[in-house]
């Protein structure tokens, strides 16, 4: 990658991964771990692929996103544009401020729905490749925990039918 076409990508959903991230963007390299305050994920798209929920970010004063700071050329950025269906409306890449784990703000782009649905209960493979790439880059119990929850809940909503 040159220099002059990098950005910085903050990852919160299943490209936290990154065996999964660099199916699209394979020189991709994760630089930090980093929090998106006052905001949250929610499972606000259906996926046909997962067959359940796909999450999102939103605004939610005092939370906080757990994620990954990749560094992605910017040919890349724009395959993983077409990838996550950018050109359909359905999602956008926006530039956001991350508190990376060196104690500073970074400006990282990342994608969210543009008009949310749902919500839909946490498709069970999706949530399992977030928790591969919460562990994967150490993102501590704490917040695995959670993830580990929600793979529960969308497992026991999916058994009940709902």
């Amino acid at each position: 990658m040159s220099g002059d076409d990098e950005r910085l990508l903050f990852a919160y959903g299943s490209n936290m991964a990154s065996r999964v991230l660099r199916r699209v963007c394979p020189s991709a390299e994760a630089v930090m771990r980093a929090d998106l305050p006052n905001h949250r994920i929610a499972f606000r798209r259906y996926s046909t692929a997962f067959g359940g929920g796909v999450c999102t970010i939103e605004a939610a004063p005092g939370q906080l996103v757990r994620g990954v700071v990749y560094r992605v050329g910017g040919a890349e950025l724009l395959a993983l544009d077409c990838f996550g269906d950018l050109g359909s409306g359905l999602y956008c890449r926006q530039p956001f401020l991350v508190m990376g784990d060196d104690g500073a703000w970074h400006e990282a782009d990342l994608h969210r729905a543009v008009r949310p649905g749902g919500p839909f209960p946490p498709a069970p493979g999706y949530v399992e490749l977030m928790l591969e790439g919460a562990r994967e880059h150490d993102l501590g119990h704490d917040y695995v925990t959670l993830l580990a929850e929600l793979l529960g809940a969308g497992s026991r909503r999916a058994a009940e039918g709902r």
